[in-house]
């Protein structure tokens, strides 16, 4: 398929932070937590039930707020490197929603449209749409996921993500140099498997097999980072410990990104640095731990791409699959005490963007007085996907599969184009 208009970005790197950024704590500042701290929310705030515990009184948020760059975003000190370096570059959403309150749905709202049907993800539609730019690598990567066999639905398997499961200073480079001494003649055995499919009906599968085969070339140099300058590694914080890993995971995204990938999430979910962004409980302690680790690899992200010239063509985005509340929550079980945390809220949250296609500092969208729901400017995933397909030079209304009987899109019979974000 070739693309319906002039795309604005050629690749996208998603920096999923799963489990839940507080956007109260980051980048959605409400003064109104600091005149109700203790108290409970007024009744003009519509209280739905949290998703694991009753609700308690309003909680401020832990962290400094400042504004920060020329655009004078006000913003919290959690990623500090980011937002000295780079505040002017990125483009908020301030009024994403769903309707789903559990990691897994929510999860799967994101990245596919829908919470309970397995479809395929917006990766796998980009995919199907518009093909690879680089044929000895994949179009999809998934670095770090903690749900590797993300299915790709209905659409056929080659249209789905390969993944890269684990992060290593030790694992620096992946052991297929001897795959042709291990396994001698694949060549002539694809080959042999090929002149069968032509006289046959075509086999899915022989696809992934060539790719697989393709990839032995160009991916192994691709995964080993030690040819990267001593001053690259340090941008993304490789070679310490508490940033190490996640550098490593961006810095391979903009080595595939470079090479031709045209989709990669990285997703940051590691219990080494505070088991997800779930703080239902020490919210401070548990949110500085997880920005300390990704906050200058970021940084360095949106730094490497902007020298090499990528980030014009490049749609960087960072975000979660929901956000937080604005109160404690209240455990009445065995302590029966307040927790210095927060519940999952996928009413309004946050999330940002940078590079190809979309505004420089920008604010798109409001929450409520308390940061509780989107008022203004509302942003649905439907709407969501709409703009990514946008950008990428889709129409997201004509992107679509026959399947059951039916035509199938990724936005179902929804989706507008977010067009105010758009550069």
């Amino acid at each position: 398929m070739k693309q319906h208009h002039r795309p604005l970005a050629k690749r996208i790197i998603y920096v999923f932070l799963e489990g839940g950024l507080s956007q109260l704590d980051s980048y959605d500042y409400k003064p109104a937590l600091a005149q109700y701290a203790g108290k409970p929310l007024p009744d003009s705030i519509n209280r739905p039930e949290f998703t694991f515990a009753k609700q308690g009184t309003v909680i401020p948020s832990p962290f400094e707020w400042k504004h920060w760059g020329e655009s004078g975003t006000y913003a919290s000190d959690l990623f500090p490197e980011v937002n000295s370096r780079f505040i002017d570059d990125l483009c908020f959403i301030h009024s994403l929603n769903h309707k789903s309150n559990d990691h897994i749905t929510a999860k799967r709202v994101l990245h596919t449209g829908v919470p309970i049907e397995v479809r395929p993800t917006l990766g796998s539609w980009l995919v199907y749409g518009l093909g690879s730019m680089n044929d000895n690598l994949p179009a999809y990567l998934d670095i770090t996921p903690t749900d590797p066999n993300r299915p790709t639905g209905f659409l056929p398997s080659k249209y789905g993500g390969t993944t890269i499961d684990e992060i290593d200073r030790n694992k620096r480079k992946l052991e297929w140099e001897n795959l042709e001494q291990a396994f001698p003649g694949q060549e002539e055995h694809i080959d042999f498997i090929k002149a069968i499919d032509a006289a046959h009906a075509p086999d899915p599968e022989l696809d992934e097999m060539e790719l697989a085969f393709r990839m032995q070339t160009e991916a192994p140099d691709l995964l080993d980072i030690e040819n990267e300058s001593e001053a690259t590694k340090k941008l993304y914080g490789i070679g310490e410990d508490h940033t190490d890993e996640f550098g490593r995971a961006l810095l391979l995204a903009r080595r595939f990104s470079e090479a031709g990938v045209r989709y990669i999430t990285v997703n940051h979910a590691t219990p080494r640095y505070g088991n997800l962004w779930d703080q239902h409980s020490e919210l401070e302690k548990g949110h500085r731990g997880n920005a300390h680790a990704v906050d200058r690899p970021i940084a360095g992200l949106l730094h490497d791409l902007k020298v090499r010239g990528m980030l014009d063509d490049t749609l960087v985005i960072c975000g979660s699959e929901f956000g937080r509340t604005p109160t404690f929550e209240f455990f009445d079980g065995i302590t029966g005490k307040h927790q210095n945390g927060r519940d999952h809220n996928p009413h309004g949250f946050t999330t940002w963007f940078a590079g190809g296609g979309v505004k420089r500092g920008y604010h798109h969208g409001a929450t409520d007085d308390f940061g509780y729901y989107a008022v203004r400017d509302k942003v649905d995933i439907h709407d969501f996907h709409a703009t990514l397909l946008h950008i990428m030079g889709i129409d997201h209304e004509a992107l679509t599969y026959f399947h059951g009987g039916r035509d199938f899109r990724l936005t179902d019979v929804y989706g507008n184009v977010v067009e105010d974000i758009l550069s």
